[in-house]
């Protein structure tokens, strides 16, 4: 994202004597069409301005934090959307090549779960169903994650005190809590990335995957599982119909054709313990106007056991950073 970058301490002065931050403000936007599986045609709009403010201790500590306006669909577009503040619940402190959160954090909860490559336009509007649960119920929430170095590996660790809130949270008596582990080691030209994740309703998942140069590209390929709680003990699990475990594996291959042109594909199979299914299959191509814009065209095709009916979505649009 194109930053555009304001020197305030003249403004700030009229103030203050001092002035001590960095501020940063950037944007984006974007417009997208979408039919659905069902056939509807559908028209996205969203835009966001990003606010980062971040400064440097005398003993070499970074500490930022960032606090956004964004106007975008959240999930099936049915309704008009209004603005909403995003951030403001964060600080990030960096030191020594460590990356420390604390604040409102989300977790990797679904590891070794690869295979998406559309647009959130086309994934979040294609009204397409199925019966496999993936992911928690709540990700994010008030806690503490830390990123670094170890060795040539890097140690991913988040804890959320209560999923149930963002910007403050009842630590002693919380029972929403989750946590996450991973670590990402490089092996020849390859990257192999671990994790695991449990939540305080008995969620629980671990997965594998690996990255490397092939043909050109990029090729991800990856395998999790996913222990989901019935949906009679938690509404959230929607698509959950008795608990137990689901696996899932996929791919993804990306490459650039030229300096401007982009290509991804992604494959995925999930099945449940109860013998629900889904495969899903992404095509998405985009390429640079320059100037921060660019166009896009992708697709999602879902097949689904169940009660489910899977179906396929088709998507294009712009999207521009500022």
């Amino acid at each position: 994202m194109k930053k555009l970058t304001y020197l305030l301490s003249a403004i700030a002065t009229a103030f203050s004597a001092n002035a001590f931050a960095d501020i940063s403000v950037s944007g984006s936007g974007g417009v997208g069409y979408v039919n659905d599986k069902d056939g509807d045609n559908k028209m996205i709009n969203s835009a966001t301005v990003s606010f980062g403010m971040s400064t440097t201790t005398s003993g070499g500590l970074g500490i930022a934090a960032s606090l956004g306006l964004s106007v975008s669909p959240s999930g099936e577009v049915d309704a008009t959307n209004g603005a909403v503040s995003t951030g403001g619940q964060t600080l990030t402190f960096t030191t020594g090549g460590s990356t420390i959160k604390i604040g409102d954090i989300e977790i990797a909860d679904t590891p070794g779960s690869v295979g998406s490559a559309v647009e959130a336009n086309t994934g979040e509007n294609n009204a397409i169903t199925h019966d496999v649960a993936g992911g928690f119920a709540d990700d994010d929430g008030n806690g503490i994650s830390l990123s670094t170095g170890v060795g040539g590996a890097t140690v991913s660790i988040g804890h959320i005190w209560s999923t149930a809130t963002n910007s403050q949270a009842n630590i002693t008596d919380s029972t929403t809590t989750a946590t996450a582990f991973g670590v990402s080691v490089p092996v020849g030209g390859w990257t192999l990335t671990a994790g695991t994740a449990t939540h305080d309703d008995t969620a629980e998942s671990s997965g594998l995957s690996v990255s490397g140069a092939v043909g050109g590209g990029t090729l991800t390929v990856g395998y999790g599982t996913q222990k989901t709680p019935a949906s009679s003990a938690n509404a959230a699990y929607t698509e959950a119909t008795a608990a137990g475990d689901a696996n899932v594996m996929g791919a993804t291959y990306a490459m650039a054709l030229d300096a401007d042109t982009s290509v991804k594909i992604g494959y995925k199979n999930r099945k449940d313990q109860d013998d629900d299914s889904l495969t899903q299959l992404d095509v998405y191509a985009a390429r640079s106007l320059g100037g921060g814009a660019s166009v896009y065209v992708d697709m999602r095709s879902i097949t689904a056991t169940g009660s489910g009916n899977g179906g396929t979505a088709f998507g294009f649009g712009t999207a521009v950073s500022f």
